[in-house]
């Protein structure tokens, strides 16, 4: 796909748990530091979101979510696999973005990142913070 330099919103999911634990300003930090020296972007924001597995379950924190505005596509996407890598994200963090209407994801794994479509079944979340 190709993008020109429109703005875009991207938001990161670090899933939350002890690779995360009190690190969060870090992430944010190094994110900001890293597309703010590529010019390719700045994050709005951030905050703790739930996750809701089923309907008679409470709710639990899931995730760290950052915003990201993008105003260079494709090389802020590289950027943010790259920094997020070393940054030392969870397995599992994920990178939502929209190309031509569909909502695509970015799954980090043990062998790297995947892109899939979003599920919005898969993952309920109501934001909070």
């Amino acid at each position: 796909f190709r993008h020109t330099r429109d703005m875009h919103f991207f938001y990161v999911k670090l899933p939350v748990g002890p690779k995360l634990a009190d690190r969060e300003h870090f992430f944010h930090e190094g994110l900001e530091s890293a597309l703010a020296a590529q010019n390719v972007g700045s994050v709005l924001g951030w905050g703790d979101s739930l996750s809701h597995t089923d309907a008679s379950e409470p709710a639990r924190l899931a995730f760290h979510r950052v915003d990201i505005e993008i105003t260079d596509f494709e090389p802020a996407l590289t950027l943010l696999r790259r920094i997020l890598e070393t940054l030392g994200a969870p397995v599992d963090s994920e990178i939502h973005y929209t190309v031509d209407g569909t909502a695509l994801q970015d799954v980090f794994s043990s062998t790297g990142w995947r892109t899939e479509p979003c599920s919005s079944t898969r993952n309920r979340v109501t934001r909070f913070g």
